[in-house]
């Protein structure tokens, strides 16, 4: 059987606004799709994207490169320290070397060490907070972009004057993650990765000459069977949760709060009607951060009665897996007390987010001051133009 093919209208500014119609029709006609301008086989329902995550048929790196050590992501020679940043990237490792490299990392990284940053983020959500113009602001660039830098720049020990280059860094070479990618957004990611990489050396020399009770310090001083991490792995490890940590944080704070005022939910006391766990939850599930993720076929596979060959490529696509009705009941509401919580937007199997624990965290503790007001838009939000990683360029807001 063939699968269906389809031109993925995914540079589309209608599409990008909102893309749930369109993908809900997608799902209804068909669980697999073909895009015949990038070559993918789109994958729309949410059973089919969780067997993808947790399958070991499907893999971050070509399989012939599946025990290589290196991702394969980019071209190294067009995008040298692009690359630098990407080779070690835990998302696109498979195997022994990705088994190994996340277990040093998650020593470092650990649930109670996220924890001792609750204090800090309590404090600085509600400076930011107190500050903030209350008759229009912002919501972005006021509040969440330096609330979830400020949390990265401490738990990694980053000197604060350099947050607003880790801004920029995370801003730029973020776009390289989209689907379709121009040629300007790939000058301007090569060019951040290169004053990223430099500047993260001499960092990393610093806390060697000077460790501290810092993410950085401890990756550079962890081991696990006399295996320590390389510089350039704890590099890569700095750019995703970087990319992963800030960028997915704060496009989760605006789409929330976009999200509950077009769906006429009052933002004051929510945390007091409803768990702020399930708040949090739902609020990803109905419109996730990060769209879709990319995946080579290593064997001969059958997904939903078609099959896929060996080398083929799939991209699991989040953001419609967590509207599937078939896994949701009324998948289209907002709903806090539904019984099924579970989305697929932070991955799965070996490759489950290592940062989730510190996401929550820093939605819980952000989610928490904000509702302790009346959010109310004051302009319709304008979308970042990208569909892979969705999120507005700005949200004006009264409080």
């Amino acid at each position: 059987m063939d699968i269906p093919q389809i031109s993925f209208p995914n540079t589309d500014e209608e599409f990008i606004n909102n893309p749930y119609p369109y993908l809900k029709e997608l799902r209804e006609k068909s669980p697999l799709h073909l895009d015949v301008e990038s070559g993918l086989v789109l994958i729309t329902h949410f059973d089919d994207v969780k067997n993808v995550q947790k399958s070991k048929n499907f893999s971050s790196s070509e399989p012939e490169n599946y025990e290589k050590k290196e991702a394969t992501i980019v071209n190294k020679k067009d995008y040298e320290f692009f690359w630098k940043t990407e080779e070690f990237n835990l998302l696109n490792l498979e195997g022994t070397i990705h088994s190994e490299l996340r277990g040093l990392v998650a020593k470092a990284f650990s649930n109670r060490q996220v924890q001792e940053l609750r204090p800090f983020m309590e404090r600085k959500s509600k400076e930011l907070l107190e500050k903030v113009n209350k008759d229009s602001f912002d919501l972005l660039a006021d509040y969440a972009q330096p609330y979830s830098i400020s949390v990265i720049g401490e738990l990694l020990g980053v000197p604060e004057e350099d947050y607003d280059k880790f801004l920029y860094w995370s801003h730029a070479i973020v776009k390289m993650y989209d689907l379709k990618v121009s040629d300007e957004n790939a000058l301007e990611a090569e060019k951040a990765a290169r004053e990223f990489y430099v500047y993260m050396n001499d960092l990393i020399d610093s806390k060697n000459a000077d460790p501290q009770n810092d993410m950085i310090s401890r990756l550079s001083q962890v081991s696990e069977n006399d295996q320590k991490l390389t510089r350039d792995q704890i590099i890569c490890t700095v750019i995703l949760l970087l990319n992963a940590g800030h960028e997915a944080t704060v496009n989760t704070i605006g789409n929330s709060i976009v999200a509950l005022n077009q769906n006429d939910i009052e933002t004051k006391d929510l945390h007091k009607k409803f768990e702020i766990k399930d708040i949090i939850e739902e609020l990803i599930r109905w419109d996730s951060p990060l769209q879709f993720f990319q995946r080579w076929v290593v064997e001969d596979t059958e997904l939903s009665g078609y099959e896929l060959p060996r080398n083929s490529k799939v991209a699991i696509l989040l953001g419609s897996a967590n509207r599937d009705n078939l896994a949701f009941s009324e998948a289209e509401k907002v709903d806090f007390e539904r019984e099924n919580l579970s989305h697929t937007s932070f991955g799965g199997g070996v490759h489950f987010c290592l940062g989730a624990h510190l996401a929550r965290l820093e939605l819980e503790v952000s989610f928490e001051n904000l509702f302790s007001y009346d959010i109310q838009l004051l302009a319709s939000p304008e979308r970042t133009g990208a569909f892979g990683i969705r999120g507005f360029k700005n949200i004006l807001v009264k409080i």
